[in-house]
């Protein structure tokens, strides 16, 4: 079967937004052929990044697509910085710690990851990831699959490998390892990938049905 795409979908906190990613999302399932059940575990899918994506609406652009290689089927996120980072950064600059002590839970860290990565330019991803997530950073940056132009610095799949050796020795890690427990996404996805390029970021949550 050749690879299928969906045209992208801006999203913001209109819920005309929304409701058309949700439409995209079944008709994407319905070109692949998805059954019920694997129609609803990528509606899960959809629906959690969605969530994650609605705390970065006020800084960033967001589009989502889909695409489909055979049965392993791709959650595609971008974001690109906008003007208003600078009043996200005034707003983190009062708290003591610099950072949004509202994140909690596996999506909303990896939000913050993303969300401060578009913030931090000229800094690295690696300087970054100690300060947020900490853990999964691709120390050595790699092409993206399927987008050679992107640079891949961080995975799930890494990022559980570090947190199963960290856990035994790190409060923090045994925290973090508890809400990638407790994680939908992390439960249901194979493995979710992390690029960067420039002033845009992209995710893709890949599951194969």
């Amino acid at each position: 079967m050749a690879r299928i795409t969906s045209d992208k979908f801006m999203v913001n906190s209109d819920a005309n937004r929304m409701a058309a990613a949700r439409y995209a999302t079944e008709n994407f399932a319905w070109q692949v052929k998805l059954d019920k059940r694997d129609t609803l575990r990528l509606d899960l899918l959809v629906e959690e990044t969605l969530g994650m994506v609605k705390t970065m609406l006020e800084d960033f652009y967001g589009q989502i697509w889909f695409a489909a290689d055979g049965r392993t089927c791709e959650i595609h996120f971008e974001a690109t910085a906008d003007m208003n980072a600078d009043k996200k950064e005034e707003l983190l600059s009062v708290s003591s710690t610099g950072k949004n002590a509202a994140a909690r839970g596996f999506m909303a860290k990896l939000g913050e990851m993303i969300s401060g990565a578009l913030r931090s330019t000229g800094r690295t991803l690696d300087a970054y990831g100690q300060e947020t997530m900490k853990y999964g950073i691709v120390h050595t940056p790699s092409p993206m699959m399927g987008n050679a132009d992107m640079m891949t610095i961080w995975t799930l799949q890494t990022y559980r490998n570090d947190l199963d050796l960290a856990r035994g020795d790190s409060d923090n890690a045994e925290e973090a390892w508890d809400e990638l427990e407790k994680s939908i996404v992390a439960k249901l996805a194979d493995d979710i990938v992390v690029g960067v390029k420039g002033d845009r970021i992209d995710l893709v949550i890949s599951k194969r049905f």
